[in-house]
């Protein structure tokens, strides 16, 4: 049988030049790893037409903690976002079950 631990998924979508400064602080906030892959999609903001990225949104998926996932959340909606409001950037959050084979990820839950 199969054993598995609750863990907490942080997605974010975000345009592609936001791209280091949000991995850079997901390490700093405690994430142990994350994966991203480019998507498309239409929201509220209109992505930059920025030429060295061509306008690319990245989702980038954390599974982690409930502690650490709060912290990014409030990274994210934090007031010096308030600056960067010409970017598309949302994100949010669900509970998974990670088998604990998986040490990758367990070893941080």
């Amino acid at each position: 049988m199969i054993t598995t631990k609750v863990a907490r998924r942080i997605t974010i979508v975000h345009d592609a030049a936001l791209k280091e400064l949000i991995f850079d602080q997901i390490e700093v906030l405690g994430a142990a790893c994350y994966h991203y892959l480019e998507v498309e999609g239409k929201g509220r903001h209109a992505v930059t037409g920025d030429p060295y990225n061509g306008g690319r949104l990245l989702r980038v998926e954390i599974v982690t903690t409930q502690a650490i996932g709060a912290k990014i959340l409030d990274w994210i909606h934090a007031a010096q976002f308030a600056q960067l409001n010409q970017y598309a950037l949302f994100a949010f959050a669900d509970n998974v079950e990670v088998d604990e084979r998986d040490q990758a990820i367990t070893q941080t839950i």
